[in-house]
């Protein structure tokens, strides 16, 4: 996995997360550190369409049945997640 590759996917996510969160995330601070859930920025469903997206960038299947749910919520461990394990 290249570097430059996860850096590109974690600024394509926040860029989505800004324009298709809730609570007003566009003004939000978001980094690949932030944890979607927890924060608010993204309910069950915009999770769901987040994972989509990847999937569509990345051109590969993103499989969270063995992930522990630390890996998937924080911006840069789902883009790590999703270009190490995608199939």
């Amino acid at each position: 996995m290249k570097p430059a590759a996860e850096k590109e996917l974690i600024d394509l996510v926040v860029g989505w997360v800004k324009q298709n969160g809730l609570n007003g995330s566009s003004h939000a601070e978001i980094s690949g550190n932030t944890n979607l859930l927890e924060s608010g920025l993204l309910d069950s469903f915009a999770f769901v369409d987040l994972i989509l997206f990847i999937e569509n960038c990345t051109h590969k299947k993103l499989d969270l049945i063995d992930a522990d749910p630390e890996e998937f919520t924080v911006v840069k461990n789902l883009c790590h997640l999703a270009l190490r394990n995608g199939h």
